[in-house]
């Protein structure tokens, strides 16, 4: 259901890694939440720190959102990056059982599957 890696570098380094490299891998960063600082506001403090990035690529999304409206419950791609016992993960819902209900369409398909593959390595990227 998930995608997940482990990485030794920091949160922060993590963090400043994903906002570089998420543009130059075509993926513009709609929004990201900082839970710890959003839930200790809210009254409910978490021990860890954990982040997640909106991402979207609106060529993709459009071409998507024409052909499957339901996509949209996915929508945009996020990548989660947490720290959990001294250990920081880098994180993504695994698309590929929703990317192949699509599979008719070959060349969405194909698209759609190169977008997740890019993500993969984006997200291998800001572990390294």
């Amino acid at each position: 259901m998930f995608h997940e890696i482990t990485t030794n570098r920091s949160i922060d380094d993590v963090i400043n890694s994903l906002q570089e490299l998420a543009p130059e891998a075509g993926f513009s960063i709609l929004h990201h939440y900082d839970f710890f600082t959003i839930l200790e506001g809210k009254g409910f403090p978490i021990e860890s720190k954990v982040w997640t990035f909106e991402l979207c690529r609106a060529s993709m999304a459009s071409k998507m959102l024409k052909q499957f409206p339901l996509f949209s419950t996915m929508m945009p791609c996020r990548i989660s990056v947490y720290e959990d016992s001294g250990t920081i993960h880098i994180a993504t819902m695994n698309m590929m059982p929703m990317i192949e209900i699509i599979k008719e369409d070959a060349e969405l398909y194909d698209e759609a599957k190169d977008l997740y593959d890019q993500l993969m390595n984006l997200m291998e990227k800001i572990a390294d």
